[in-house]
């Protein structure tokens, strides 16, 4: 019965960022929005962690599958990935060495910020 409430408060949230994102005046995907929804519902303690536990814990385990219909879509488009495979690649390096580094300033900048507090 616990499941059920927790999808329960899962498909609500996925409907109402469905509601809303047909409602704005311009193109916002739904599944976004429906994150931001829940984290505000987290932040405000409206939705607390232990309502979501198990469902979340089932989708985190089995997430993998969720990419196989992506996967699969993406063998239609291989003679596009044919000529931009080298760009593609290469935007991926880059990114990796950008989050890489935005996640280490970050954690210096914690580590700083942590100091600073023990300090006082």
């Amino acid at each position: 019965m616990k499941t059920l409430l927790e999808l329960g408060i899962l498909f609500l949230v996925s409907l109402a960022s469905e509601a809303i994102a047909a409602a704005l005046p311009f193109e916002f995907p739904p599944a976004i929005l429906a994150m931001f929804m829940l984290l505000l519902l987290l932040s405000i303690r409206a939705v607390k962690e232990v309502h979501l536990e198990n469902t979340s814990a089932f989708f985190a385990r089995y997430m993998a599958l969720f990419f196989i219909p992506a996967g699969v879509e993406i063998i239609n488009y291989l003679d596009l990935l044919k000529d931009t495979w080298f760009y593609i690649i290469l935007i991926a390096f880059i990114s990796l060495l950008t989050t890489f580094f935005a996640a280490a300033k970050a954690v210096e900048l914690t580590e700083k910020l942590m100091q600073r507090k023990e300090d006082r």
